[in-house]
Order: C-alpha cells, then sequence, then structure tokens
C-alpha cells in the first residue's frame, strides 16, 4: 500500500434537501498527497465509503493514512488511517 497524507477533506450532510437518502454513514470526499518520490506532485481523490478500520468522521487534514491507488485514475480506495488519531475532530454544525 502506497502512503500519503489528508490534504482536504468535505463532510457532507447525511440528508440532502429533497433527499430520501437518512443514512447514518457518513457522506464526503477528500484528498490525498501522496508521499512516494515517483508521484510526490500527485493527489488522489476519495470517497468516506473508501475508508476502512476508522471512521471518515475521524480523518483529519495532515493526517497520514496507507491506500491502494488505481493506475489509470487518480483514485484512492481502500484508505487505512496509519498510527493514532491525535486529538478529536471538530464538531461540524449545521446552521439552517
Amino acid at each position: 500500500m502506497a502512503t500519503g497524507k489528508i490534504s482536504k477533506i468535505v463532510h457532507l450532510s447525511l440528508q440532502s434537501a429533497g433527499s430520501a437518502d437518512c443514512s447514518p454513514s457518513p457522506k464526503g470526499y477528500g484528498y490525498v498527497q501522496a508521499d512516494d518520490d515517483e508521484s510526490s506532485d500527485k493527489v488522489l481523490y476519495f470517497e468516506a465509503k473508501d475508508v476502512q478500520g476508522y471512521s471518515f468522521d475521524d480523518l483529519q487534514v495532515g493526517q497520514t493514512v496507507e491506500y491502494d491507488a488505481d493506475a489509470k485514475t487518480p483514485i484512492a480506495k481502500k484508505m487505512k488511517l496509519v498510527g493514532e488519531i491525535l486529538e478529536a475532530p471538530a464538531p461540524q454544525i449545521s446552521m439552517p
């Protein structure tokens, strides 16, 4: 598995306006900056459903993760957090 650091995380609301989906699973996506020398300028996209071993809500910008990447597209799959969560993420506030 390759490693990289999370460079951006976007949390989406659990239920969008007009959506019938009210599943309790976290929704969102993020980007990982690859660590290896060959692709250090590569930024990979991942979805909340790809996170394994931790909740998507636990991930923070700057954390190191392991991932499997598709060689043909800039998409990371099977994300795994490397090490411990250092501090709890800030709560997500929903404004009406």
